[in-house]
């Protein structure tokens, strides 16, 4: 248990940085382009031609895809747990 606790606050400081980096470079790439004259913004230019695209969505065999993925992931899990906690219950420990 000390070697997660000793893991887990250097992962989510790790997350936490990462997280706010993310965000500052999205912030940064979302602000319009300046003016070479220094003053306001670049004229935009005209919107295009707006284009109707009609479609019936996804296949099914993506939900499946996606659905049969997770199931096995958590399986996976599931049987790591399981096998992490009964990997312990042998141990007897001593404390003399």
């Amino acid at each position: 248990m000390l070697t997660a606790r000793r893991l887990t606050a250097p992962a989510l400081l790790t997350l936490t940085l990462t997280l706010a980096y993310l965000a500052a470079a999205t912030t940064a790439g979302a602000r319009p382009v300046p003016a070479p004259d220094g003053g306001g913004y670049a004229p935009q230019p005209p919107p295009p031609p707006l284009v109707v695209v009609s479609h019936t969505g996804s296949p099914v065999w993506t939900y499946l895809v996606v659905a049969i993925a997770a199931a096995v992931l958590t399986l996976a899990l599931a049987w790591a747990v399981t096998r992490l906690r009964h990997s312990h219950t042998g141990v007897v420990h001593s404390h003399a």
